[in-house]
């Protein structure tokens, strides 16, 4: 039983790990097209916070046996749609600097 509980316990830790590091390097890298968005006054999406990503990325990742339910939830549905607005932004960008 100690096995299972250790095994649980490495299994979310490195999880932890893993969505931490993922989402610090997102930030560095979108950190000069959110300056660029305020900018030009473009409005930001709301960040959803880190426990939200976090329950998000461990559902999506590792397939958790509730993501049917947790991706229907309101927070599910804020992450997503930051996901997708940052991205849209950083495309608008991309394209701006890229010409």
């Amino acid at each position: 039983m100690k096995f299972y509980i250790l095994f649980f316990l490495f299994f979310y830790f490195c999880a932890y790990w893993i969505c931490k590091r993922q989402l610090s390097a997102s930030d560095k890298q979108l950190e000069q097209c959110v300056n660029w968005a305020k900018s030009k006054g473009l409005q930001l999406p709301k960040r959803p916070s880190f426990t939200e990503f976090f329950i998000v990325f461990i559902a999506g990742t590792f397939r958790f046996p509730l993501w049917i339910i947790i991706r229907n939830l309101q927070f599910a549905k804020e992450v997503r749609f930051y996901e997708k607005e940052m991205k849209l932004l950083f495309d608008k960008w991309n394209l701006e600097k890229n010409n």
